[in-house]
């Protein structure tokens, strides 16, 4: 495995269509087995009645809007930067991975990194929350 990590950053949005392989978009939402990590408390930005599919860019704001409400919030070393993005790639040489094999490397990687490992109700592009094993954790 080949795990890249990129310089952190205040905006998802380069990194999310990074992540995407294309463009944000106000017209095509996240692939059926994307899994959008994010912490708790960013649920309480979301209005209960919200659709439960949203665009690209409908999640780039989403994952702004923490950011845009407490525009002085930093960590105890003042660093505002809180998107971090890691993309993990196989080698030539490795084998094929499984849905829930790439799923365990996600939650390693999320425990190596102390972030909290997201639920698997969180499925974007309209995926079954009974199917916890994504190609893609954003």
């Amino acid at each position: 495995m080949i795990p890249r990590l990129h310089a952190r950053t205040h905006s998802p949005r380069d990194p999310l269509a990074e992540a995407l392989g294309r463009s944000l978009s106000p017209n095509e939402g996240l692939t059926e087995y994307t899994i959008v990590a994010h912490w708790p408390g960013l649920d309480y930005y979301t209005a209960d009645d919200e659709q439960r599919t949203w665009t690209s860019v409908q999640w780039a704001e989403h994952l702004e809007d923490p950011y845009l409400e407490h525009p002085f919030a930093a960590s105890a070393d003042d660093d505002r930067r809180a998107i971090l993005h890691l993309d993990i790639r196989l080698r030539p040489d490795d084998r094929e991975l499984t849905g829930p094999e790439w799923a365990e490397t996600a939650h390693r990687f999320a425990r190596a990194a102390g972030i909290e490992i997201p639920a698997p109700m969180s499925t974007a592009g309209g995926g079954s929350p009974s199917k916890p094993s994504a190609d893609a954790w954003i």
